[in-house]
């Protein structure tokens, strides 16, 4: 391997291992061991410190031996690494070291998970008979956090953006937003990883936590105030639209920005003189900056037995289930028919090839056992019996020296003939 350590993280920025480079993207640390995530295009793999030689660093943390529980857990993230990767999660590399860096730091800031981990450290024979029950409590403990969004909006006037969202009092609330090139849904995503305040089983409570506290520490508020119907601006929007005359009109004059309680709906204007114009104002919603390309094709990788029993485990809701089918069904073990036969609602194509294909294996599995019984050598068991022991030595004996006495008579009278 060939290292270059990269400013004060001390880490290697590139490594060279089986005559291939490979780029540093990320470093995850465990109870014991410690990983360097490498990619080459769109290969990832992950390599134990404890493992590289002649690599010397200047860690604040002694480099052990990872255990076999720990190995499990970081080939978990591998190959849901890459799977994004596959899937174009991933715009750029930095993106990527980005996820990978908050995989680190939630697994650090999560000490349950650790500790149920560490409850396993040497225990390989326990792992194994558990590995499917490992692999799904991994799934369940490193999914994200909901965040449900539903509720914020952004929008633009003139050429300042804004956040809209609802207090738990139901109070709007408006943020100015112009000073930040992310999309919100970005900058609230984001904003999760940093703590754990962000990051409860409610979708809606993490965002509101979220929006409260950009709020108090990153963004300026705008206020809106009800008295802006006293001053001439306001009668020019009840001149315009009747409608509003009767409703609770929040704003703020020098942002132009107007509020409709009663409809949810934000108004601006556009004064040229004594005239004023109003204008409704469109509002971005989550679902539509952060869109997906339904178009895409969904890709799976290559069979691998463990991260097949992976996939299924996730469910029928993040599993298209004819392609999965029909890209594995080849490399199918029993077992994993089963999962999907008992839990998944199948057609009757879909269940008459699985259980096809079940047969299948099943009669294979039966001819490799009976391979295997035919094959095992015949042992010679003595008899605890002295004397029985003694007689059937004897007999042996006598067996192999009359056969021996046999063909060597044939073979002297062969050779004087």
């Amino acid at each position: 391997m060939c290292y270059n350590d990269i400013g004060d993280s001390m880490l290697p920025s590139k490594v060279i291992y089986k005559d291939k480079m490979y780029e540093t993207v990320g470093f995850i640390k465990l109870n014991n061991g410690s990983f360097l995530i490498l990619k080459n295009n769109d290969e990832i793999i992950s390599i134990d410190l404890s493992k590289a030689q002649g690599l010397s660093l200047k860690l604040k943390f002694e480099v052990k031996e990872a255990t076999k529980v720990e190995l499990v857990l970081i080939e978990y993230i591998t190959q849901a690494l890459r799977n994004d990767i596959k899937n174009g999660k991933y715009k750029d590399k930095k993106s990527l070291m980005d996820d990978l860096a908050s995989v680190n730091k939630y697994i650090n800031t999560h000490p349950e998970l650790l500790k149920n981990m560490k409850e396993l450290d040497f225990k390989d024979d326990l792992v194994d008979k558990n590995i499917l029950q490992l692999l799904s409590y991994f799934d369940e403990v490193m999914a994200p956090s909901p965040l449900n969004l539903d509720g914020i909006t952004s929008f633009e006037i003139g050429d300042k953006d804004y956040i809209k969202f609802k207090d738990e009092n139901g109070d709007v609330k408006i943020l100015d937003d112009s000073h930040d090139n992310r999309n919100f849904v970005e900058q609230f995503e984001n904003k999760q990883d940093e703590s754990r305040s962000f990051q409860s089983n409610d979708g809606a409570q993490n965002a509101l936590e979220i929006a409260k506290d950009t709020l108090k520490f990153e963004k300026k508020e705008v206020p809106l105030e009800s008295t802006v119907l006293d001053d001439n601006l306001g009668n020019a929007i009840i001149n315009q639209q009747p409608t509003l005359a009767n409703d609770n009109i929040l704003g703020n004059s020098e942002e132009k920005i107007f509020y409709n309680q009663s409809d949810d709906q934000i108004v601006t204007i556009e004064q040229n003189g004594d005239d004023v114009a109003i204008k409704e104002v469109g509002e971005t919603k989550s679902v539509e900056e952060k869109a997906e390309d339904t178009t895409s094709k969904v890709i799976y990788p290559p069979y691998d037995e463990v991260t097949v029993t992976l996939l299924l485990f996730k469910g029928p809701d993040n599993l298209d289930v004819d392609l999965f089918i029909n890209q594995y069904l080849n490399y199918l073990t029993v077992k994993q028919i089963d999962l999907l036969i008992s839990n998944y609602i199948l057609t009757p194509e879909q269940m008459n090839k699985l259980t096809e294909q079940r047969s299948i294996k099943e009669m294979a599995e039966k001819q490799v056992e009976d391979v295997k019984q035919m094959e095992k050598p015949k042992t010679l068991v003595l008899k605890k019996n002295d004397k029985a022991a003694f007689v059937d030595s004897l007999l042996l004996s006598f067996v192999v020296g009359l056969v021996w006495g046999i063909y060597l008579t044939f073979l002297i009278i062969l050779l004087l003939s």
